[in-house]
C-alpha cells in the first residue's frame, strides 16, 4: 500500500510539473498576442493589454518560482498551482472579456491529471468565482462585449435595416448586476459543469491506470516469500537513490547453516527459517528503513540518515527477538549480522564493509559453536 501511495504522489508531482509547463506556454502565447497587438495586428487598447499581460504573467510564473524552492511533491502544491492558473485566467478575463471565455476550461483539464477527484471540484469552484469576477470586471474596466450593454438576443435582421444600412433601436442594459449573472455567468458555469462527468471519467482512468501500474510495479519489486524488496529493486536503489542520501547505515544478515538444514531436513524447513528471520527483520521496516532479499538467505537493511547508535540497536533487537523465538520453538534459527555506516555517495563501499563484517561474525560464531 505504501508503494501505491508513493506512486500516487509521483503521479501528482508529474501533473504539477506538466501544469507548470502549460502555464509557461500560456504566458508565451499571451506574449505573442501582446506583441501582435503592439504592432497593430489587433486593436485592443495597448495600455490595457500591457497591464494585463504583465500582471497575469507574474501570476503564472510565481508557482514555478515557488516549486523551485519547495519542489512539486508536497500535497499543497497542486492546490497552489490550480489557484494560480484560475487567478491568471481571471485577470485576463477581467480585461479581455469574450476573448478569454475558452481559457476558463483549462483549470478543469489540468485538474483531470491528479489522483484525487476532489481536485476537479476544487478547480470548478475556483473557476466559477473567476467567471463571476471576470464578467463583472470586464463590464466596467475591460473590453466590453456589446451583448452586455445591449442585451442582444435576436438575429441580425432584427437590429439592422438592410435597405437603409442603419441600426434599429436597441434596449440598453440598465441593471448589469441582475442581468449579467443571469445571462452571462450562469450559462458559462452550466457549460463548464457539463465538462465535469467527462473529466471525472478521464481522471478515473488515469487513477486506475496508476493503480494497475503501481500493482504491477510492486509485484515486480517484491520478493514473495519475505515481502522484502528483491535484488532487482536493491540494485536500482543502490545506483539511483542511495547516492543522493546524506548518510546511510547498512545491516547485512545471513542465516546460519541453511545449506545443512536444506540437505538434512529439506527445503521446506529451509524456507521456514528464511521466513522466520524475515518476519523478525520486517518489524523494523518503515519508510526510511528498507529491507532487501539479495540472495537465498541474505538480507540487507539500509537505514537513511540514521541516528547515532540506531543501527546497532536494530541488530540488538533482532537478535533478542530471534533468541526469544528459539526459546519457544523446536526448530531453532540463528543469523549472523554485519553493520557499517557511511555516506550515501559511498554506498557501495559501505555495503562491502557490512558484508565483510557479517562474514567475520559468521566465522567467529562457528568457532564458538565448535569450541
Amino acid at each position: 500500500m505504501s508503494g501505491y501511495k508513493e506512486d500516487l504522489r509521483e503521479l501528482d508531482a508529474t501533473a504539477n510539473e506538466f501544469t507548470l509547463k502549460c502555464l509557461r506556454l500560456t504566458m508565451l502565447a499571451f506574449m505573442f498576442v501582446w506583441i501582435l497587438n503592439m504592432i497593430g495586428v489587433f486593436i485592443v487598447d495597448r495600455k490595457l493589454m500591457t497591464v494585463v499581460f504583465a500582471v497575469s504573467s507574474a501570476v503564472m510564473l510565481l508557482p514555478t518560482l515557488i516549486c523551485k524552492c519547495v519542489g512539486t511533491r508536497r500535497p499543497w502544491v497542486k492546490y497552489m498551482i490550480l489557484f494560480s492558473s484560475v487567478l491568471a485566467i481571471t485577470l485576463v478575463g477581467c480585461a479581455l472579456s469574450f476573448h478569454s471565455v475558452l481559457l476558463f476550461a483549462l483549470p478543469l483539464i489540468y485538474a483531470a491529471q491528479y489522483s484525487r477527484r476532489r481536485m476537479i471540484f476544487y478547480a470548478y469552484a475556483l473557476t466559477a468565482v473567476g467567471i463571476f469576477v471576470g464578467v463583472m470586471s470586464s463590464y466596467y474596466f475591460g473590453i466590453t462585449d456589446a451583448n452586455m450593454l445591449l442585451l442582444t438576443n435576436n438575429t441580425t435582421d432584427y437590429y439592422v435595416d438592410l435597405q437603409n444600412g442603419i441600426l434599429k433601436d436597441m434596449r440598453i442594459n440598465m441593471s448589469p448586476w441582475a442581468t449579467l449573472p443571469r445571462y452571462f455567468i450562469l450559462p458559462r458555469c452550466i457549460i463548464l459543469l457539463v465538462f465535469i462527468p467527462v473529466i471525472i471519467n478521464i481522471s478515473g482512468n488515469i487513477a486506475n491506470t496508476a493503480v494497475r501500474t503501481a500493482h504491477l510495479k510492486e509485484e515486480s519489486e517484491i520478493d514473495k516469500m519475505t515481502q522484502f524488496y528483491n535484488n532487482g529493486k536493491y540494485k536500482q536503489m543502490i545506483e539511483g537513490y542511495y547516492p543522493e542520501i546524506e548518510s546511510v547505515a547498512v545491516i547485512f544478515w545471513d542465516i546460519d547453516n541453511l545449506k545443512y538444514i536444506n540437505d538434512t531436513y529439506g527445503h521446506l524447513y529451509g524456507d521456514f527459517l528464511i521466513s522466520s528471520v524475515a518476519d523478525i527483520i520486517r518489524t523494523n521496516v518503515d519508510e526510511t528503513h528498507k529491507a532487501y532479499r539479495v540472495g537465498g538467505d541474505e538480507f540487507v537493511m539500509i537505514l537513511e540518515n540514521p541516528e547515532r547508535g540506531e543501527a546497532e540497536e536494530n541488530v540488538r533487537l533482532c537478535k533478542k527477538m530471534i533468541a526469544a523465538r528459539n526459546d519457544s520453538s523446536n526448530f531453532p534459527v540463528s543469523a549472523s549480522a554485519g553493520m557499517a555506516e557511511g555516506s550515501g555517495a559511498d554506498i557501495a563501499a559501505v555495503i562491502h564493509k557490512a558484508d565483510s563484517v557479517m562474514y567475520q561474525n559468521k566465522k567467529a560464531s562457528k568457532k564458538g559453536r565448535t569450541s
